[in-house]
């Protein structure tokens, strides 16, 4: 399945990108942005965003269920992902002409 059609990304793509990061020594939350630098590749108009985070969190699951991710590993980056969002969650809106933070 195409996930990014601008910078021809797949969900294979996707899978692979994600064995190689997990399995890093130090491994980051594999957030879109990561994955994506990761392969080299850029967002361009970011409409995949929403996708591409859908499939990593399903090819996580089928990478753990499958045995070649480490299910703790798995379950930290879950942990992570979930404490980030309760993070963002709880910050007050931004006003429209503050400048952006981002969190990797």
């Amino acid at each position: 399945m195409i996930v990014c059609s601008c910078q021809q990304v797949s969900d294979f793509d996707i899978e692979l990108a994600l064995l190689d990061i997990l399995n890093e020594p130090e491994a980051p939350i594999p957030t879109p942005g990561v994955v994506y630098r990761y392969m080299q590749k850029r967002m361009q108009c970011c409409g995949c965003a929403p996708l591409a985070v859908d499939v990593i969190y399903a090819k996580l699951e089928d990478l753990e269920a499958r045995g070649l991710v480490c299910p703790y590993r798995s379950f930290s980056t879950r942990e992570r992902l979930l404490r980030l969002q309760q993070q963002r969650s709880k910050q007050p809106a931004m006003a429209p002409d503050a400048a952006v933070e981002t969190v990797e």
